[in-house]
């Protein structure tokens, strides 16, 4: 992915902290010099680690931007009472991309030239992540970790190893969703789809694999964000006759063309992913009208801390974790401190400080104030530790990338709510997809 970077936010911080270092030794002579009748000399605190947050907190992806960002909220919240990092209380700066390329790079730009961030929280939109690395992020060599990123395509970004993901891939979601429509007994399908990195990469990675399986894909249809009327694109979709209808979308879009699908009686079936998990999106549309449809998004594994995140969660917000990728949110805002504290402690590279404190060996910490005051003592100590947090282990690759499984959810128009059906990993060497919960 090339050498490492020659400077970069908390490398420049690192230094300052060295000065500082230095300073405390000049203010200790000081100290004793005033106990004998000499001047007062004070120690400055070093500068507190400052992560941004880029998301979407409005456009097509403005139902999902407020829960993601409470998730890295409440880490930082946990953070900064087990004492924050090199003792310093860490920020998070709030941006809005607006789920809008331009937007979203203009923002990443204010974020790292105004704000001056050493790492950044986001984006949401595959498309904006990419285009903020491109532009923002990779030339003033500022680490990027996207919680809910899935595009295939930014793992080929050429990034110098400073775009990371803690989310899975949609070269997993895309086998997932085929062996689930397979499994529901639908035969043909169309994919209606975000016309960006997401809904291309999606939709065709999908409709590869379904076809590997037999299926028939009648059309893949792309669309653009927040349109009065997507008529002609369904009109387009439908034209083959196919059984059913993947909404591979953001919620804002999608409760258009939804709406107008379901009102002209164009298609028997729906079929949904982790762009249109979005309860909100249910309820204005009416949960009765998708009772037992079926979708997928990225799963949170099964581990200790993630009721204790839950029951967090709610006693802060006071509503519950119900939306994809906030576990992701809240488990990114951790790695990016104790990688911070590791790198600044040992001296090392940023990126190479985020691998030591997600990966093995080391002693296992999880997040929570505690789990972090933990994670503190133990590099203090020298120690190697691995931090697996609420979303399960975060194992990053060569590409920055993480290993991940598939929730199925359905809706559940009864209860008027998304409900997990069972859970599924993927093996894409061989695109076997075995089911791993009841």
């Amino acid at each position: 992915m090339g050498g490492k970077p020659s400077d970069s936010p908390l490398r420049a911080r690192r230094r300052w902290w060295n000065l500082l270092l230095l300073g405390a030794a000049v203010a200790l002579v000081a100290a004793v010099v005033a106990a004998c009748g000499g001047g007062e000399e004070k120690v400055q605190p070093t500068a507190p680690l400052k992560i941004g947050a880029l998301m979407s907190f409005t456009g097509d992806l403005g139902q999902y931007g407020p829960g993601i960002f409470n998730g890295a909220q409440l880490a930082v919240k946990e953070i900064n009472a087990a004492g924050g990092v090199m003792g310093q209380p860490v920020e998070l700066v709030q941006a809005d991309d607006g789920t809008v390329d331009s937007q979203g790079v203009s923002e990443a730009t204010r974020l790292v030239e105004v704000e001056g961030v050493d790492a950044i929280i986001g984006a949401l939109s595959s498309g904006v992540t990419i285009a903020a690395a491109n532009s923002v992020t990779v030339p003033n060599k500022v680490l990027m970790i996207s919680p809910a990123s899935t595009s295939p395509s930014v793992s080929a970004v050429d990034d110098n190893d400073l775009l990371f993901r803690t989310t899975v891939s949609d070269e997993v979601q895309g086998v997932a969703l085929a062996a689930m429509v397979e499994d529901l007994g639908i035969k043909s399908i169309c994919t209606m789809y975000i016309n960006n990195d997401y809904g291309q990469g999606l939709s065709q990675v999908f409709s590869e694999n379904f076809k590997a399986r037999g299926g028939t894909v009648t059309a893949e249809v792309p669309h653009e964000s927040e349109q009065a009327t997507y008529a002609s694109e369904l009109a387009q979709c439908t034209e083959g006759n196919p059984e059913a209808l993947a909404a591979f979308a953001y919620p804002e879009s999608s409760g258009v063309f939804l709406r107008e699908a379901v009102e002209g009686d164009m298609v028997g079936q729906y079929i949904f992913c982790d762009g249109t998990k979005a309860p909100e999106m249910f309820g204005d549309l009416g949960w009765d009208v998708f009772n037992g449809s079926y979708g997928t998004a990225a799963a949170s594994a099964a581990t200790e801390a993630g009721p204790t995140f839950e029951a967090a969660y709610a006693d802060e917000f006071g509503e519950k974790v119900e939306l994809p990728y906030q576990g992701q949110a809240y488990d990114t805002a951790y790695v990016i401190a104790l990688a911070a504290e590791k790198s600044l402690k040992d001296d090392i590279d940023f990126r190479e400080a985020l691998r030591a404190v997600t990966g093995a060996p080391g002693e296992t910490v999880g997040p929570g104030t505690d789990g972090f005051a933990k994670a503190l003592e133990l590099i203090s100590a020298g120690e190697d530790i691995n931090y697996e947090g609420v979303s399960g282990p975060i194992d990053f690759d060569n590409n920055g990338d993480v290993f991940g499984s598939i929730e199925v959810w359905k809706v559940d128009g009864a209860a008027k709510k998304l409900v997990t059906d069972h859970v599924v990993e993927v093996n894409l060497a061989t695109k076997e997809v075995t089911e791993v919960t009841p």
